[in-house]
């Protein structure tokens, strides 16, 4: 059943590219192992051509462990802007991945690498290569510090935060990200980068 269940989430992460952030900051990579998150936040963006305080956006993810230390990984964040860059107020972005871990000792610390798509909403999408590596370790009870660094051709950033064990199979998250999306192009065909940072709070859950 947990295999089907894999199988399932692999297809629908590999088929889903209608919309191209981490579940957990570090994935399990069990074989059988599904987790899903919801993350939330209200970034601000920062471009040349301006700046806007971004609505509350929920966005997910979702991680399926394939044994032998890896994981599958996709990513998907719906930024709106309060107020309008260029005529487009909205950022749509996905990043799948291949998440290799490839230390499991007191800390645990993955590589990952894969594809991303990321489009202003009007604009055209952009889509390419993107890595990076996560890292956790304990520093309380229940508690663990995170770290990401993800570097790409049309997104790069950090996250930092805390992740609390609610429960066995139940994790909160609160962080900082800072994210910058690299040469989207406006709906009236202008292009700039485009920086997202503020607090990230979420939850995740092993299935």
């Amino acid at each position: 059943m947990k295999m089907r269940k894999i199988l399932c989430l692999v297809f629908m992460m590999i088929v889903s590219t209608s919309a191209v952030s981490m579940a957990s900051p570090v994935a399990d990579c069990s074989l059988g192992q599904v987790s899903a998150g919801l993350n939330f936040s209200a970034p601000s963006l920062s471009a040349s051509s301006g700046d806007s305080d971004g609505n509350l956006r929920v966005g997910y993810d979702v991680a399926a462990g394939l044994g032998l230390g890896f994981s599958g990984q996709y990513t998907f964040d719906d930024f709106k802007m309060k107020n309008s860059l260029n005529g487009s107020d909205e950022i749509k972005a996905q990043q799948l991945f291949l998440v290799d871990n490839v230390l499991d000792l007191v800390a645990k610390v993955s590589l990952f690498g894969g594809i991303s798509q990321t489009q202003i909403i009007g604009g055209s999408e952009h889509r390419g290569f993107v890595a990076g590596i996560a890292g956790n370790i304990p520093v309380a009870p229940n508690m663990k510090a995170y770290a990401v660094y993800t570097a790409g051709n049309h997104v790069g950033g950090y996250e930092l935060g805390l992740s609390y064990q609610l429960a066995k199979d139940t994790e909160f998250n609160l962080g900082y990200r800072d994210t910058k999306y690299k040469g989207l192009t406006y709906s009236d065909g202008s292009s700039d980068d485009i920086k997202v940072k503020g607090l990230i709070g979420g939850i995740s859950y092993k299935l």
